[in-house]
């Protein structure tokens, strides 16, 4: 019995020996753990480019169409054919509609007949000049009654020409607001026909620009429907008066638009190309931490073997694309954190994982 007892107690030392010893392990291991520091952050590098971009003017604007008109019908009638599809490209002079025209058709020949007896008539009293049954009056009469309904059959023509709409001038046609059989008023929109190619951009500027700005420079712009694509053109118009409430002036330029792609409506960013190539740094938009107070970047810098980094405040200036313009706070070369940054803090040792973005080269002319 006592040495049964015995084992036990020898048994519960020993296991809280083992437990002890194993938290001091811990302990010693974590002090050293906590000693060494954080593990460095993996991290992406890229470097600050030395190129150059043209001096420009960015804004905000609309696309409109050169030529803009909602056909419809300057008499009513009833429509009894279409000659068109929504959406379908239309020459100049291409029938689209026909209205009823039976009754003006026939009117008009009523006049015609009306207007070939009274000629007749005319003509009659016009032989019997010089003789006793001439009659001045008569002649005059006749002659009137000639004129008259000559006018009243070229009026009745043009009314009948009416009942035919044709399309303006080369363009696009929208979606049609009519069937066969729809009894149309006038000014009633039927359908919509534009002109695209080529198409205006109108946009404004701040008045402080005026002088820098002319007729003939070249625009560039893009569109959210087709964000990888640049289009370009030029200044057609520089309004000569500013907006009194915005300070702004309001520029119309235009675009080939040979592709159709751009649409009337569409919101457009406008650059203005002001001048010639500039040297300038920049770097990649992913590189740079934005706050309220202002841009900064993380620098890695060489420490014996390791690789630190620090945060520097940069001022920014122009965006193109995906990089972004460096005004002041760094060099040209100088390396920086591309992707990881958000889990850095100053001081921090770094490791640059594989796969290294090179930069792009974004040189514009």
């Amino acid at each position: 019995m006592v040495l049964r007892l015995l084992f036990v107690v020898m048994a519960v030392g020993a296991l809280i020996g083992g437990v002890l010893a194993l938290k001091h392990n811990q302990n010693t291991s974590r002090a050293k753990a906590m000693a060494a520091g954080p593990p460095p952050a993996v991290v992406t590098a890229t470097r600050v480019q030395s190129t150059r971009w043209a001096q420009r003017i960015e804004a905000v604007g609309d696309l409109t169409a050169i030529q803009d008109v909602a056909i419809a019908s300057e008499v009513p009638g009833k429509i009894v054919e279409i000659n068109f599809a929504s959406g379908a490209p239309a020459r100049a002079g291409d029938v689209l509609v026909r209205l009823d025209a039976d009754e003006d058709r026939a009117q008009l020949e009523a006049l015609r007949a009306e207007l070939n007896l009274s000629r007749l008539e005319n003509d009659r009293v016009v032989k019997l000049r010089g003789s006793a049954a001439f009659s001045q009056s008569q002649l005059d009469r006749t002659q009137s009654q000639v004129a008259n309904l000559e006018a009243q059959v070229e009026r009745q023509e043009v009314l009948l020409q009416r009942t035919v709409l044709r399309a303006p001038f080369d363009g696009v046609l929208g979606i049609r607001q009519v069937s066969l059989g729809t009894i149309v008023a006038p000014g009633a929109p039927i359908v919509r026909l534009q002109s695209l190619a080529p198409i205006y951009v109108d946009f404004t500027v701040p008045e402080r620009h005026r002088g820098a700005l002319s007729p003939g420079q070249t625009l560039e712009v893009s569109v959210a429907a087709w964000p990888d694509r640049t289009f370009t053109g030029e200044v057609m118009v520089v309004s000569p008066d500013v907006d009194v409430k915005s300070r702004t002036l309001k520029l119309r330029g235009q675009l080939a638009n040979e592709s159709r792609q751009l649409q009337p409506g569409m919101f457009a960013t406008v650059h203005v190309i002001l001048s010639g190539e500039q040297p300038v740094l920049t770097l990649p938009r992913t590189a740079i931490s934005f706050f309220a107070y202002g841009e900064s970047v993380f620098t890695i810098e060489e420490s014996g073997d390791k690789l630190i980094v620090h945060r520097k405040p940069v001022r920014v200036g122009r965006t193109r694309g995906e990089q972004v313009e460096i005004l002041s706070g760094l060099d040209a070369d100088q390396r920086v954190v591309h992707t990881g940054h958000l889990k850095l803090r100053d001081g921090q040792s770094v490791v640059i994982g594989e796969g290294i973005p090179l930069p792009q080269d974004v040189s514009e002319g």
